[in-house]
Protein backbone atom coordinates (compact mmCIF):
# COMPACT_ATOMS: atom_id res chain seq x y z
CA UNK A 1 0.00 0.00 0.00
CA UNK A 2 1.24 3.48 -0.82
CA UNK A 3 2.30 6.17 1.85
CA UNK A 4 -1.06 8.61 1.31
CA UNK A 5 -1.80 11.77 2.72
CA UNK A 6 -5.01 12.03 2.25
CA UNK A 7 -8.07 9.91 3.30
CA UNK A 8 -11.49 10.21 1.44
CA UNK A 9 -14.22 8.53 3.71
CA UNK A 10 -17.33 7.85 1.77
CA UNK A 11 -20.38 6.85 2.86
CA UNK A 12 -22.72 5.48 0.37
CA UNK A 13 -26.52 5.41 0.07
CA UNK A 14 -28.97 5.27 -3.18
CA UNK A 15 -29.17 8.70 -3.73
CA UNK A 16 -26.32 10.48 -1.84
CA UNK A 17 -22.89 10.67 -1.01
CA UNK A 18 -21.72 12.03 2.20
CA UNK A 19 -18.12 12.01 1.94
CA UNK A 20 -15.23 13.37 4.25
CA UNK A 21 -11.87 14.67 3.18
CA UNK A 22 -9.26 13.72 6.61
CA UNK A 23 -5.36 14.42 6.93
CA UNK A 24 -5.08 13.22 10.25
CA UNK A 25 -5.91 16.55 11.52
CA UNK A 26 -9.57 17.87 10.42
CA UNK A 27 -12.34 17.19 8.23
CA UNK A 28 -13.98 18.85 5.33
CA UNK A 29 -17.36 17.24 4.93
CA UNK A 30 -19.98 17.55 2.44
CA UNK A 31 -22.90 15.31 1.31
CA UNK A 32 -23.27 14.93 -2.46
CA UNK A 33 -25.99 13.87 -5.00
CA UNK A 34 -25.25 10.22 -6.53
CA UNK A 35 -24.62 11.09 -10.33
CA UNK A 36 -21.77 10.74 -12.52
CA UNK A 37 -21.46 14.39 -13.27
CA UNK A 38 -21.92 15.52 -9.71
CA UNK A 39 -19.13 12.69 -8.12
CA UNK A 40 -17.09 14.13 -11.51
CA UNK A 41 -16.63 17.56 -10.04
CA UNK A 42 -16.98 17.21 -6.26
CA UNK A 43 -14.44 13.82 -6.22
CA UNK A 44 -12.37 13.43 -8.83
CA UNK A 45 -11.60 16.51 -10.63
CA UNK A 46 -10.32 18.22 -6.97
CA UNK A 47 -7.82 14.84 -6.32
CA UNK A 48 -7.29 14.65 -10.08
CA UNK A 49 -3.77 15.70 -10.27
CA UNK A 50 -2.65 14.12 -6.72
CA UNK A 51 -4.01 10.88 -7.32
CA UNK A 52 -1.40 9.24 -6.20
CA UNK A 53 -1.86 10.94 -2.34
CA UNK A 54 -5.21 10.13 -1.88
CA UNK A 55 -6.87 6.78 -0.83
CA UNK A 56 -11.14 6.65 -1.47
CA UNK A 57 -12.42 4.42 1.38
CA UNK A 58 -16.31 3.29 1.23
CA UNK A 59 -17.96 0.18 2.87
CA UNK A 60 -19.13 -2.58 0.98
CA UNK A 61 -22.91 -2.14 0.50
CA UNK A 62 -23.74 -4.30 -2.50
CA UNK A 63 -24.97 -2.47 -5.38
CA UNK A 64 -24.69 0.95 -4.56
CA UNK A 65 -21.04 1.30 -3.39
CA UNK A 66 -19.59 -1.03 -6.74
CA UNK A 67 -20.54 2.10 -9.27
CA UNK A 68 -18.74 4.24 -7.07
CA UNK A 69 -15.72 2.51 -6.67
CA UNK A 70 -15.56 1.52 -10.32
CA UNK A 71 -15.89 5.38 -11.12
CA UNK A 72 -13.12 5.94 -9.21
CA UNK A 73 -11.18 3.22 -10.42
CA UNK A 74 -11.56 4.34 -14.20
CA UNK A 75 -10.24 7.48 -13.80
CA UNK A 76 -7.14 5.95 -12.14
CA UNK A 77 -7.68 6.93 -8.22
CA UNK A 78 -6.97 4.27 -5.48
CA UNK A 79 -9.74 2.90 -3.90
CA UNK A 80 -10.40 0.34 -1.08
CA UNK A 81 -13.97 -0.92 0.08
CA UNK A 82 -13.86 -2.30 3.70
CA UNK A 83 -15.93 -4.91 5.41
CA UNK A 84 -18.52 -2.64 7.81
CA UNK A 85 -18.19 -5.02 10.59
CA UNK A 86 -14.50 -3.68 10.11
CA UNK A 87 -15.79 -0.28 10.52
CA UNK A 88 -18.68 -0.92 12.91
CA UNK A 89 -15.50 -2.92 15.26
CA UNK A 90 -13.50 0.61 15.17
CA UNK A 91 -17.02 2.65 15.73
CA UNK A 92 -17.39 0.52 18.85
CA UNK A 93 -14.02 0.73 20.04
CA UNK A 94 -14.00 4.59 19.54
CA UNK A 95 -17.60 4.39 21.78
CA UNK A 96 -18.93 6.06 18.27
CA UNK A 97 -22.84 6.64 19.09
CA UNK A 98 -23.72 9.37 16.79
CA UNK A 99 -25.20 7.69 13.68
CA UNK A 100 -25.28 10.33 10.68
CA UNK A 101 -24.38 10.02 6.93
CA UNK A 102 -21.39 12.62 7.60
CA UNK A 103 -20.57 11.15 10.98
CA UNK A 104 -20.11 7.60 9.22
CA UNK A 105 -17.26 9.56 6.63
CA UNK A 106 -15.70 10.80 9.07
CA UNK A 107 -15.50 7.64 10.87
CA UNK A 108 -14.44 5.63 7.64
CA UNK A 109 -12.08 8.45 6.68
CA UNK A 110 -10.51 8.25 9.96
CA UNK A 111 -10.78 4.41 9.89
CA UNK A 112 -8.33 4.45 6.48
CA UNK A 113 -6.32 6.99 8.10
CA UNK A 114 -5.45 4.49 11.02
CA UNK A 115 -5.50 1.44 9.05
CA UNK A 116 -4.12 2.23 5.40
CA UNK A 117 -1.32 0.03 5.27
CA UNK A 118 -3.48 -2.85 6.15
CA UNK A 119 -6.15 -2.08 3.41
CA UNK A 120 -6.58 -4.03 -0.15
CA UNK A 121 -6.98 -1.65 -3.02
CA UNK A 122 -9.66 -2.00 -5.08
CA UNK A 123 -10.02 -4.00 -8.32
CA UNK A 124 -13.31 -4.60 -10.46
CA UNK A 125 -14.13 -8.19 -10.72
CA UNK A 126 -13.19 -9.99 -14.51
CA UNK A 127 -16.08 -10.61 -16.40
CA UNK A 128 -16.18 -14.28 -15.45
CA UNK A 129 -16.75 -13.08 -12.19
CA UNK A 130 -19.35 -10.52 -12.65
CA UNK A 131 -21.37 -13.02 -14.86
CA UNK A 132 -21.54 -15.24 -11.95
CA UNK A 133 -22.45 -12.89 -9.78
CA UNK A 134 -25.41 -11.65 -11.58
CA UNK A 135 -26.47 -15.76 -12.08
CA UNK A 136 -26.53 -16.46 -8.33
CA UNK A 137 -28.18 -12.97 -7.57
CA UNK A 138 -30.81 -13.89 -10.65
CA UNK A 139 -31.18 -17.28 -9.12
CA UNK A 140 -32.03 -15.88 -5.18
CA UNK A 141 -34.65 -13.16 -7.18
CA UNK A 142 -36.16 -16.59 -8.71
CA UNK A 143 -36.24 -18.21 -5.12
CA UNK A 144 -38.23 -15.26 -3.77
CA UNK A 145 -40.80 -15.19 -6.45
CA UNK A 146 -41.48 -18.54 -5.94
CA UNK A 147 -42.05 -17.96 -2.07
CA UNK A 148 -43.92 -15.36 -2.50
CA UNK A 149 -46.33 -17.91 -5.88
CA UNK A 150 -46.20 -20.35 -3.13
CA UNK A 151 -47.74 -18.45 -0.45
CA UNK A 152 -49.88 -17.07 -2.27
CA UNK A 153 -51.29 -20.40 -4.29
CA UNK A 154 -51.59 -21.80 -0.83
CA UNK A 155 -53.62 -18.97 1.00
CA UNK A 156 -56.09 -18.90 -2.01
CA UNK A 157 -56.50 -22.55 -1.36
CA UNK A 158 -57.28 -22.28 2.11
CA UNK A 159 -60.13 -19.74 1.17
CA UNK A 160 -63.74 -21.61 1.25
CA UNK A 161 -63.90 -20.14 -2.65
CA UNK A 162 -61.29 -19.53 -4.87
CA UNK A 163 -60.53 -19.00 -8.31
CA UNK A 164 -59.02 -22.44 -10.02
CA UNK A 165 -58.45 -20.53 -13.13
CA UNK A 166 -55.45 -17.77 -10.84
CA UNK A 167 -54.24 -20.55 -9.13
CA UNK A 168 -53.53 -22.62 -11.98
CA UNK A 169 -51.72 -19.29 -13.40
CA UNK A 170 -49.83 -19.09 -10.46
CA UNK A 171 -48.46 -22.32 -10.65
CA UNK A 172 -47.99 -22.26 -14.36
CA UNK A 173 -45.73 -19.24 -13.46
CA UNK A 174 -44.11 -21.25 -10.46
CA UNK A 175 -43.19 -24.25 -13.21
CA UNK A 176 -41.29 -21.79 -15.91
CA UNK A 177 -39.46 -19.68 -13.23
CA UNK A 178 -38.27 -23.38 -11.92
CA UNK A 179 -37.81 -24.06 -15.73
CA UNK A 180 -35.73 -20.70 -16.10
CA UNK A 181 -33.67 -21.40 -12.30
CA UNK A 182 -32.69 -25.01 -14.22
CA UNK A 183 -31.17 -23.33 -17.18
CA UNK A 184 -28.89 -20.33 -14.62
CA UNK A 185 -28.07 -23.61 -12.81
CA UNK A 186 -26.44 -25.22 -15.79
CA UNK A 187 -25.08 -21.59 -16.91
CA UNK A 188 -23.11 -21.27 -13.85
CA UNK A 189 -21.90 -24.63 -13.66
CA UNK A 190 -20.66 -24.45 -17.65
CA UNK A 191 -19.00 -21.26 -16.43
CA UNK A 192 -17.18 -22.61 -13.60
CA UNK A 193 -15.92 -25.80 -15.22
CA UNK A 194 -15.01 -23.27 -18.03
CA UNK A 195 -13.08 -20.69 -16.16
CA UNK A 196 -12.40 -22.37 -12.72
CA UNK A 197 -11.11 -25.46 -13.12
CA UNK A 198 -9.20 -26.43 -10.10
CA UNK A 199 -11.10 -23.79 -7.39
CA UNK A 200 -14.34 -25.77 -8.82
CA UNK A 201 -12.92 -28.93 -8.41
CA UNK A 202 -11.10 -28.56 -5.00
CA UNK A 203 -14.86 -27.16 -3.72
CA UNK A 204 -17.13 -29.79 -5.29
CA UNK A 205 -15.05 -32.14 -3.27
CA UNK A 206 -16.15 -30.93 0.24
CA UNK A 207 -19.45 -32.69 1.28
CA UNK A 208 -22.38 -30.43 1.59
CA UNK A 209 -20.92 -27.87 -0.78
CA UNK A 210 -22.57 -27.73 -3.91
CA UNK A 211 -23.02 -25.17 -7.34
CA UNK A 212 -23.98 -22.17 -5.32
CA UNK A 213 -21.65 -22.04 -2.47
CA UNK A 214 -18.67 -22.74 -5.23
CA UNK A 215 -20.20 -20.00 -7.20
CA UNK A 216 -20.26 -17.44 -3.96
CA UNK A 217 -16.55 -18.25 -3.22
CA UNK A 218 -15.13 -18.24 -6.67
CA UNK A 219 -17.18 -14.78 -7.40
CA UNK A 220 -18.08 -12.91 -3.77
CA UNK A 221 -15.12 -14.05 -2.31
CA UNK A 222 -12.97 -13.68 -5.18
CA UNK A 223 -11.45 -16.90 -3.85
CA UNK A 224 -10.64 -15.55 -0.56
CA UNK A 225 -7.90 -13.37 -2.00
CA UNK A 226 -8.21 -10.27 -0.31
CA UNK A 227 -8.86 -12.47 3.06
CA UNK A 228 -5.86 -12.96 5.23
CA UNK A 229 -7.94 -15.40 7.76
CA UNK A 230 -11.05 -17.29 7.54
CA UNK A 231 -11.80 -14.91 10.62
CA UNK A 232 -12.54 -12.20 9.15
CA UNK A 233 -13.93 -14.30 6.20
CA UNK A 234 -16.51 -15.14 8.98
CA UNK A 235 -16.80 -11.92 9.78
CA UNK A 236 -17.73 -10.87 5.79
CA UNK A 237 -20.05 -13.05 6.02
CA UNK A 238 -21.93 -12.05 9.51
CA UNK A 239 -21.15 -15.44 10.77
CA UNK A 240 -18.21 -14.54 13.71
CA UNK A 241 -18.26 -17.07 16.59
CA UNK A 242 -19.24 -14.57 19.26
CA UNK A 243 -22.73 -15.72 19.46
CA UNK A 244 -21.93 -19.13 20.47
CA UNK A 245 -18.78 -19.38 22.24
CA UNK A 246 -19.76 -17.96 25.17
CA UNK A 247 -20.41 -20.78 28.05
CA UNK A 248 -23.28 -19.12 29.97
CA UNK A 249 -24.96 -18.58 26.85
CA UNK A 250 -26.10 -21.78 26.32
CA UNK A 251 -29.99 -21.18 26.81
CA UNK A 252 -29.32 -17.65 25.08
CA UNK A 253 -31.63 -18.25 21.69
CA UNK A 254 -28.96 -18.15 18.59
CA UNK A 255 -29.70 -15.53 15.63
CA UNK A 256 -27.35 -15.00 12.35
CA UNK A 257 -26.33 -12.00 11.94
CA UNK A 258 -27.55 -9.23 9.78
CA UNK A 259 -23.80 -7.75 9.33
CA UNK A 260 -22.14 -8.90 6.69
CA UNK A 261 -23.22 -10.33 2.82
CA UNK A 262 -26.65 -11.15 2.39
CA UNK A 263 -26.77 -13.55 -0.64
CA UNK A 264 -23.22 -15.22 0.85
CA UNK A 265 -24.56 -15.64 4.02
CA UNK A 266 -28.46 -17.05 2.98
CA UNK A 267 -26.55 -19.54 0.29
CA UNK A 268 -24.17 -21.21 3.33
CA UNK A 269 -26.83 -21.20 5.39
CA UNK A 270 -28.63 -23.68 3.07
CA UNK A 271 -25.16 -25.46 2.39
CA UNK A 272 -24.95 -25.90 6.06
CA UNK A 273 -28.32 -27.86 6.41
CA UNK A 274 -27.06 -30.33 4.01
CA UNK A 275 -23.57 -30.45 5.41
CA UNK A 276 -24.88 -31.65 9.11
CA UNK A 277 -26.13 -34.87 7.06
CA UNK A 278 -23.55 -35.72 4.78
CA UNK A 279 -20.09 -33.82 5.92
CA UNK A 280 -18.69 -35.83 8.82
CA UNK A 281 -16.53 -33.10 10.18
CA UNK A 282 -19.49 -30.66 10.03
CA UNK A 283 -21.93 -33.07 11.14
CA UNK A 284 -20.01 -34.40 14.50
CA UNK A 285 -19.09 -30.78 15.41
CA UNK A 286 -22.87 -29.85 15.14
CA UNK A 287 -23.97 -32.70 17.03
CA UNK A 288 -21.47 -32.00 20.07
CA UNK A 289 -22.40 -28.66 20.69
CA UNK A 290 -26.42 -29.86 20.72
CA UNK A 291 -24.64 -32.66 23.34
CA UNK A 292 -23.70 -29.80 25.04
CA UNK A 293 -26.75 -27.92 25.29
CA UNK A 294 -26.90 -25.78 22.79
CA UNK A 295 -30.20 -24.58 20.79
CA UNK A 296 -30.35 -25.96 17.28
CA UNK A 297 -29.84 -22.06 15.73
CA UNK A 298 -26.78 -21.69 18.25
CA UNK A 299 -25.34 -25.41 17.11
CA UNK A 300 -26.10 -24.44 12.98
CA UNK A 301 -24.58 -21.02 13.35
CA UNK A 302 -21.33 -22.44 14.74
CA UNK A 303 -21.20 -25.27 11.82
CA UNK A 304 -21.47 -22.29 9.88
CA UNK A 305 -18.52 -20.70 10.71
CA UNK A 306 -16.85 -24.62 10.90
CA UNK A 307 -17.68 -25.12 7.21
CA UNK A 308 -16.53 -21.62 5.64
CA UNK A 309 -13.50 -22.20 7.90
CA UNK A 310 -12.96 -25.28 6.24
CA UNK A 311 -13.49 -24.40 2.60
CA UNK A 312 -10.62 -21.25 3.32
CA UNK A 313 -8.43 -23.81 4.38
CA UNK A 314 -8.95 -25.93 0.84
CA UNK A 315 -9.20 -23.19 -1.22
CA UNK A 316 -6.60 -20.56 0.17
CA UNK A 317 -4.29 -22.86 0.59
CA UNK A 318 -5.27 -25.14 -2.70
CA UNK A 319 -5.27 -28.23 -0.85
CA UNK A 320 -7.90 -31.16 -1.45
CA UNK A 321 -9.95 -31.67 1.66
CA UNK A 322 -10.03 -34.47 4.23
CA UNK A 323 -11.79 -35.48 6.77
CA UNK A 324 -11.08 -33.61 10.40
CA UNK A 325 -8.88 -31.05 8.70
CA UNK A 326 -8.93 -27.82 10.63
CA UNK A 327 -6.45 -25.58 9.51
CA UNK A 328 -8.12 -22.32 8.78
Amino acid sequence: MKDFKTFVGIDVSKDTLAFSIYDGKEHITKEIKYTKAVITKELIKPFKDKKDLVLFVMEATGIYHNKLANLLYKEGLAVSVVNPFAIKSYAKSRLKRVKTDKSDSKLISEFAYIFSRDLTLYKPKDKEQKEIDDILKSIDDINLINTTLTNQIKALKEQDRYSKDIVKLKEELLKKNNQVKERLKKLLDKKLKDSFVKEYKLLKAIPGVGLMVSGSIISIFNSFKEFDSAKRACSFVGIAPAPYESGSSVKRRGSISKRGNPLIRKILYMATLSAIKHNKTVKEFYERLLQKGKTKMVALIAAMNKLLRIIFAVVKHKREFCENYVRA
